[in-house]
């Protein structure tokens, strides 16, 4: 190796042990605050019963315990519920689902009961009524247009059709709670 490039190699050498045990090459810069401190706060969605539901055969007022149901009766079970939303992007669905028909006894079950519980359907139906939401743009999707209260109502139908045959005579059936449920949702 001629002196010349061994006197490049030692100055290379010799600047970057130079630049390694002065620090590091500092560049300028700056920062500042971007906006202001804010308070973010989340909405609700919550659906409570508002008191209990009324049973009806047609338009009169029954206890279900006491009424002797025949074939072609409908009975009808309404109950308001207050739901409470607010949050500016918020969507939900609502639905409500009846309650299971069983029969009554249990040991040993009687075949009078088996043949009402299989006769009789269950179905349910739920209503809004309310300024705060809106129907979205999906089929059974809403969209809360202020915070509030709406009140919502439900109603649960059993049926026993006409033609259910003589089996279910004397039978007794339990009808189980049903359920309202209120479901945030991101589809519009």
């Amino acid at each position: 190796m001629n002196k010349i490039t061994k006197g490049a190699i030692a100055a290379a050498a010799g600047v970057i042990l130079l630049m390694g045990g002065a620090g590091t090459l500092a560049s300028w810069n700056s920062s500042a605050n971007a906006g202001s401190a804010q308070t973010i706060t989340a909405g609700s969605l919550a659906v409570t019963a508002n008191g209990s539901g009324t049973w009806k055969s047609g338009s009169t007022v029954i206890t279900p315990s006491s009424f002797r149901i025949v074939p072609g009766d409908s009975l009808t079970y309404t109950q308001t519920f207050n739901l409470v939303a607010s949050g500016d992007n918020l969507l939900f669905t609502l639905s409500s689902t009846p309650g299971a028909i069983a029969a009554a006894s249990t040991s040993p079950v009687l075949p009078a009961d088996t043949a009402l519980a299989a006769a009789l359907t269950g179905s349910s139906v739920i209503s809004v009524a309310g300024s705060n939401i809106a129907p979205s743009t999906t089929l059974g999707t809403y969209k809360v247009t202020t915070a509030g209260t709406t009140v919502i109502t439900v109603t649960m139908t059993v049926a026993f059709p006409y033609a259910s045959g003589n089996s279910s005579q004397t039978g007794a059936v339990t009808f189980g709670n049903g359920a309202v449920t209120v479901t945030q949702t991101q589809t519009p």
